[in-house]
């Protein structure tokens, strides 16, 4: 036994928040972002101005000026503009006691830049660290009439006034501040007091008066909209900042407050379009709340959603038949890679379950749940555990309404008629039924499965369990397990030797990918509308949380990217958000030889990225398998 006492964990008070590629994020030491990240990012971006401008304000953000220093007189150095990098310095001068040299620093940017408002402030704070204080409020005033919307150097003055003369000094140094030429910013600090003291018209007449003069920066929606949402102003919100908020020029936290007053209000239509407008920028640390707004509104969506009646005779049928599993679809058939069964192998047809309705129940058109999800899923997961775990070929009947997408039907399978539609080497086929309330808690399920001998045309076994949603996964791989054993041919290894069974607890997570899976497919194939697509992202970006789960599996990076193509093939709005991620699951993949890895010509064909896709081509070997060859053209042009 070792006597090295384990690693004492840093205080969260010494943790530096961080984000992957993935939008997920991270919490490290201070110590090891500084010397990780931080310092290694200053050396590369050594001759960039603006990322080394960028990186010294995140470093004082993080507590860690002592580090930035030569930064920041390397920016001094490089910089065209002198009011920011001579202001930086200054700061971190100042951060770091240098009183002297902040001062000079600051004086020089004056020399270059004028008496700017920031470089003033700054120099302010300068004086005020001296104990200077009279010529800290003269330097600061300058400051305010040189740039009245300045917001550290306008606040800093008023709250000083307070601080001597109470809440009325606070009050008319701010008016005093905003009769200043071209002022504006004085008007959002007196709004929020008249709205403390719940004084609205006073409020909104300063909002308008704001945005009436269309100089407002970045931030300022974030404060009004803020102010407004926190004394429960919403539809005032949205009246005032909805129409003038521009994603691309203004402060994205007044974007995520504009979504917080669509969600609470209920207006689910502009909230997503908006929503799907903050997607677009790719801003990594905003992923896990527009993630979170975007499951709100599909809540609201699902809450608002109404089942509608209708005529089962006027209704048009059709069954899709899948002779592979569901995420071969998409993937242009890489017969190179994944093993088919042989054309005159034994088959064994599995049938989307019926669900258990009451008997006053009509049909209806209505958004998909859990349980009828679950009845297509469930013969989708099976028939692909016979197609890698025994040598019977596997096939999936569900039926789809023309343009209205998958139906769940309520009554049992009509197994006789069925069988002479049937191929004529299918040796079983297996129906069922399921029901119970998923929606409730704990959530109850029953499940019967029934298998048929087609040559005899007579049910050989019957199979069924029922629990909890707790025991779904364990109790689904025991049906599983019985199913494999009546029909026999099992295999000691799977068809493909990447593939590997979920676990039982990843089960449930498993069988809505499929079904998710499923649905891609009937819009890759026009056979369902984009207008009747709920929750894309939560779609396509599913698989991709599967992989990042569990980092061995290989099964969802394939899923992905079957996804991805299918949303290709379907013109999805999305693809541009998700180029970043995919390429990084790619550099993230092992082994290198992984499928995932071996398929990335069809990802680069997906985001457009000719020359990837060129720079392959030239280099193929000569002795290329010719399956090989004839996928890279299915890949650059054919669909599956």
């Amino acid at each position: 036994m070792s006597d090295t006492p384990p690693p004492t964990p840093a205080p969260a008070q010494d943790l530096v928040t961080a984000y992957d590629a993935y939008g997920r994020e991270l919490r490290i030491s201070r110590a090891d972002w500084r010397d990780q990240v931080l310092l290694p990012q200053l050396q590369r971006n050594w001759n960039d101005a603006d990322e080394l401008y960028r990186l010294l304000i995140s470093g004082l953000n993080d507590g860690l000026a002592a580090d930035l220093q030569p930064a920041a007189a390397r920016l001094v150095e490089i910089d065209t503009n002198p009011e920011r990098s001579h202001t930086v310095e200054g700061i971190v001068c100042l951060r770091n006691e240098r009183i002297e040299q902040a001062e000079a620093t600051l004086r020089a940017g004056i020399e270059q830049a004028g008496p700017t408002g920031t470089l003033l402030t700054n120099l302010a704070k300068v004086y005020a660290a001296r104990g200077e204080q009279a010529r800290a409020d003269q330097t600061l005033w300058q400051a305010v009439q040189a740039d009245p919307n300045q917001d550290n150097g306008l606040l800093w003055w008023a709250v000083r006034q307070r601080e001597r003369g109470g809440e009325a000094a606070y009050l008319a140094a701010l008016r005093e501040a905003a009769e200043l030429p071209d002022s504006w910013r004085a008007r959002l600090w007196l709004a929020r007091h008249h709205l403390q003291q719940r004084e609205v018209d006073a409020a909104r007449a300063l909002y308008e008066e704001v945005l009436a003069m269309g100089r407002y920066d970045g931030a300022s929606l974030m404060m009004i909209s803020g102010d407004l949402g926190k004394h429960g102003e919403l539809a005032l919100m949205l009246q005032l900042v909805a129409p003038v908020y521009d994603e691309h020029r203004h402060d994205p936290m007044a974007g995520l407050n504009l979504l917080r007053a669509y969600q609470q209000s209920g207006l689910v239509e502009p909230g997503e379009a908006l929503l799907a407008r903050l997607y677009a920028l790719n801003i990594v640390p905003l992923k896990a709340q527009l993630d979170s707004f975007a499951q709100a509104f599909q809540e609201l969506r699902a809450r608002s959603a109404r089942a509608t009646p209708v005529d089962p005779g006027q209704l048009r049928f059709s069954t899709l038949a899948l002779d592979r599993p569901i995420w071969h679809y998409g993937l242009r058939d890489p017969d190179w890679l994944l093993r088919g069964k042989p054309g005159d192998a034994a088959a064994i047809g599995f049938v989307a379950l019926g669900r258990s309705m009451d008997d006053a129940q009509q049909a209806q058109v209505q958004r998909e749940d859990e349980m009828g999800r679950l009845t297509r899923s469930i013969p989708l997961y099976l028939a692909e555990s016979v197609h890698f775990w025994t040598d019977y070929a596997a096939h999936c009947y569900v039926p789809v309404m023309t343009g209205g997408g998958p139906v769940v039907s309520g009554a049992e399978t009509d197994v006789q008629a069925l069988f002479d539609t049937l191929p004529a080497t299918m040796r079983h086929l297996v129906t069922g039924m399921i029901g119970g309330n998923l929606d409730e808690e704990p959530g109850r399920w029953v499940l019967r499965l029934d298998l048929w001998d087609c040559p005899t045309r007579s049910r050989r076994a019957s199979e069924s369990a029922s629990g909890t949603r707790a025991e779904f996964g364990a109790l689904l791989r025991g049906l599983e397990a019985r199913l494999l054993a009546h029909v026999g041919q099992a295999r000691e290894r799977p068809l493909d030797a990447f593939y590997d069974r979920p676990a039982p607890q990843a089960l449930p997570r498993y069988l809505a990918a499929l079904g998710q899976a499923f649905t891609l497919t009937l819009l890759a194939n026009e056979q369902l509308p984009k207008s009747a697509l709920w929750g894309e992202r939560a779609m396509l970006e599913w698989p991709l949380a599967m992989a990042l789960q569990d980092p061995a599996a290989q099964v969802p990076r394939l899923m992905y990217l079957s996804g991805l193509s299918k949303a290709a093939a379907y013109g999805s709005d999305l693809l541009p958000q998700l180029g970043q991620p995919s390429l990084q699951l790619l550099r993230d993949t092992r082994p290198a030889d992984a499928p995932f890895a071996r398929l990335a010509p069809l990802l680069w064909k997906v985001f457009g990225m000719d020359e990837a896709w060129q720079a392959h081509l030239r280099d193929l070997p000569t002795d290329t398998d010719a399956r090989y060859r004839a996928w890279l053209e299915r890949v650059a042009g054919q669909r599956n």
